[in-house]
């Protein structure tokens, strides 16, 4: 009786350190199911859709690429004038 007691003890530390660590959670394709592009919010700061673990990051991936252009062109004009 003590084994089984061991054996279910030693189950809900394995779950429970599993569901902490986030790798219990079966892979849904919630990553990706947002066809919601992200619009500017009206205090001009960038919003992105929120999935299951966290940002899309193709989402954040444009946007830093956008940013980016941005920042080389504030750049080069500044090398310019």
């Amino acid at each position: 009786m003590t084994f089984l007691f061991v054996v279910i003890a030693i189950v809900i530390i394995a779950v429970v350190a599993l569901a902490i660590t986030g790798k219990l959670a079966p892979f849904t394709g919630l990553e990706n199911s947002g066809d919601h592009v992200p619009e500017r919010n009206l205090a001009g700061e960038p919003t992105f859709d929120v999935t299951l673990r966290g940002y899309r990051m193709d989402e954040v991936d444009q946007k830093i690429q956008e940013m980016q252009g941005i920042i080389d062109a504030l750049k080069a004009d500044k090398l310019s004038g």
